[in-house]
C-alpha cells in the first residue's frame, strides 16, 4: 500500500441528468469526505453540469477538455496546470462511457504519474499498474455497454414519446421540470415563474418586427440575464425564438405536436417569430441586422429566384442571383424602388397616396383571424421546407414525398394569399398615417416591417414584381435600373411599368 498522507488531489464532477444522477453536490461531498479521511488537500474541482460522457453525446464537455488540457501541460503531475497527485472521481463512468477515450485518459495519468480515485469504491488506482488498469478499462466496457442500451431504447421509444407529446431532454430557460413524487420520473414541463416573462418579452419584441440584435440591446436595458446570470447573446435569443417548445409543442423530425405541458405564448404569436427568422430572404448583416427592404421581393427575371446583396471589394455593391449570375447595382435599385425625401421611389411614392388610407383600412394585425392564418402559415412553410430536406430509399417513397411536397406546395400558396388579403391594410396602416410624412414613417419603422410592406405592395395583387433582366451589355456603364425591371403580374398581359 502507498503513504499517500498530505499529496493533493483535484476531482472532477459530471452530471448528465438531474432526475436520474448523483448530485453536483452530493458527489463534492462525498469526495470531500473521502480526501479528509486519505489526508489530502483537495484542490479546485472540474465540472461538467448537463453533459453526458457517451458517444452519443451532442454537446462538449468544457471542463472534461480543460481537464485533459491542463494534464497534458507538464511533464509531471506537479509541474502540469492539473498541479495535484491524484484525481478524484465519484464513479468511474463519471470520467468516460467511451472506451477509446478513457484508454486515452489513462495513459495520459500514467504519463503524468497521477492516480485515479474512485469514490464509490473506496479504492486508489495506479494506472502503471497492470491490474488497476483492466479494472478501469473494464469499467470503461460495461459504461459503453449501458449507454448503448439506453440509446437503442430511446431511439425505439422517441417517436410514440413525441406523438404523445412527452417532452424529452432538458427544460429550456423559461420552462421547469415536473418531477413525478412517488417515483422521480419526469412528468411534464411548467412556466417558471422567474423566467417566463423574460420568454414572453423575447417574442413580444420580435413580434414587433423588431431583430434578435435588437432585442439583445433591449434585455441588457432590462437587466435580464441568461441560465449563467450571464447577458443573452443575439444566438441564444434566435435559438430560443424558434424552439417550439415555448408554444407547448413538442418537435420531433419535421413534426410539431401538442405537448403535455402549456405553451407560455400563443401557438399564433410563436409560428408568426418562427416563420419571419427562418424565411429564405432574410439576408442579413454579419452583425445580424436587416439591412435591405428590397431582398424580400427583388426577383432574378430569368430564374424567378429572390436576389441578395452582393459586396465585393473595388466594386459597386449590387443585388445578385446565386443561381445564375444575373446582377444589377444596388444604388439604382434602391434609387427607384425606395429613392429620397425629395424624390420617393415607386414604393414609396405609392405609400403617399393621399386616398390609400381609406382604402386600405381593414382588420388589425392583432385580429384573431390574421394570427390564425399566420400561425397555418408558418407551420405549412415548416413542414414544406422539411420535405424538401427529406430522402426516399425506395422509389415508392421518392413518390410519396413529392405528392406530400405538391400538397404542402398548394397549401403554402394558399394560405399566403389569404394572408396578403388580410394582413395588407394593416402592415400598410403602420406606416401610412394621414397626417404623417411616408418618409418618416418610413426610416422609424423596423427593418422587418419595411420588409413585409414591400412583399407586400411590390408584388402580383398591387403594383407587380421587380424582376430584374440580364444586362444588355458588359462593363461599367450598364443601363439604369428602370430599363432592367420589368413589373410582373399573375395575369398574362404584358409586363408595364407602374407611375407614380
Amino acid at each position: 500500500m502507498w503513504d499517500t498522507r498530505g499529496l493533493k488531489a483535484r476531482e472532477y464532477r459530471r452530471l448528465s441528468d438531474r432526475k436520474g444522477g448523483k448530485s453536483l453536490d452530493d458527489q463534492g461531498r462525498d469526495n470531500e469526505l473521502a480526501a479528509d479521511e486519505q489526508e489530502w488537500t483537495l484542490g479546485d474541482p472540474y465540472i461538467d453540469d448537463g453533459r453526458s460522457a457517451s458517444r452519443y453525446a451532442r454537446r462538449r464537455r468544457d471542463d472534461f477538455d480543460r481537464l485533459v488540457a491542463d494534464l497534458a501541460s507538464g511533464a509531471t503531475g506537479r509541474q502540469s496546470a492539473f498541479g495535484a497527485d491524484i484525481l478524484m472521481l465519484w464513479e468511474s463512468s463519471r470520467g468516460s462511457r467511451q472506451v477509446g477515450e478513457w484508454v486515452s485518459f489513462i495513459e495520459l495519468c500514467e504519463q503524468r504519474a497521477v492516480r485515479i480515485w474512485v469514490t464509490t469504491h473506496e479504492r486508489l488506482y495506479d494506472p502503471a499498474n497492470g491490474r488497476d488498469r483492466k479494472a478501469l478499462i473494464d469499467d470503461a466496457v460495461d459504461s459503453e455497454y449501458e449507454s448503448y442500451k439506453t440509446h437503442r431504447r430511446l431511439v425505439r421509444t422517441a417517436p410514440a414519446d413525441a406523438a404523445r407529446g412527452r417532452p424529452y431532454g432538458k427544460a429550456p430557460y423559461g420552462l421547469r421540470p415536473v418531477y413525478d413524487q412517488k417515483n422521480g420520473n419526469l412528468l411534464t414541463w411548467e412556466a417558471d415563474p422567474d423566467r417566463a416573462h423574460v420568454v414572453q418579452a423575447l417574442f413580444e419584441i420580435l413580434e414587433a418586427g423588431h431583430s434578435p440584435a435588437d432585442a439583445q440591446r433591449e434585455f441588457v436595458k432590462r437587466g435580464y440575464l441568461n441560465a449563467s446570470d450571464r447577458p443573452f447573446q443575439r444566438e441564444q435569443l434566435r435559438a430560443m425564438a424558434i424552439r417550439h417548445a415555448y408554444a407547448g409543442l413538442r418537435y420531433y423530425k419535421g413534426t410539431a405536436y401538442k405537448g403535455t405541458w402549456d405553451g407560455i405564448v400563443p401557438e399564433p404569436q410563436f409560428w408568426a417569430v418562427h416563420g419571419r427568422l427562418t424565411a429564405a430572404d432574410r439576408a442579413t448583416s454579419p452583425g445580424g441586422e436587416l439591412l435591405h427592404a428590397v431582398t424580400a421581393v427583388l426577383t432574378c427575371g430569368r430564374c424567378g429566384k429572390l436576389m441578395a446583396p452582393r459586396y465585393e471589394e473595388g466594386r459597386p455593391d449590387s443585388y445578385r442571383c446565386s443561381a445564375c449570375g444575373v446582377k444589377i447595382q444596388m444604388r439604382g435599385v434602391d434609387e427607384l424602388l425606395i429613392g429620397t425625401r425629395e424624390v420617393p421611389g415607386v414604393l414609396l411614392a405609392y405609400l403617399a397616396r393621399p386616398d390609400l388610407y381609406e382604402r386600405l383600412r381593414a382588420p388589425s394585425s392583432t385580429d384573431l383571424t390574421v394570427r390564425q392564418v399566420q400561425a397555418d402559415l408558418a407551420r405549412a412553410r415548416a413542414e414544406r421546407d422539411e420535405l424538401k430536406s427529406a430522402t426516399g430509399e425506395t422509389l415508392a417513397e421518392v413518390r410519396v414525398l413529392a405528392a406530400s411536397l405538391d400538397r404542402k406546395e398548394a397549401q403554402v400558396l394558399e394560405l399566403e394569399a389569404r394572408e396578403r388579403q388580410l394582413l395588407l391594410p394593416a402592415a400598410v396602416l403602420s406606416l401610412v398615417q394621414p397626417d404623417r410624412d411616408i418618409w418618416d414613417s418610413w426610416a422609424a419603422a423596423p427593418m422587418r416591417s419595411r420588409r413585409m410592406v414591400a412583399r407586400l405592395i411590390l408584388g402580383p395583387g398591387y403594383l407587380g414584381r421587380p424582376c430584374v433582366l440580364r444586362s444588355t451589355h458588359a462593363g461599367r456603364n450598364q443601363p439604369a435600373a428602370a430599363d432592367r425591371i420589368e413589373w410582373r403580374h399573375d395575369d398574362p398581359s404584358p409586363p408595364v411599368k407602374p407611375g407614380p
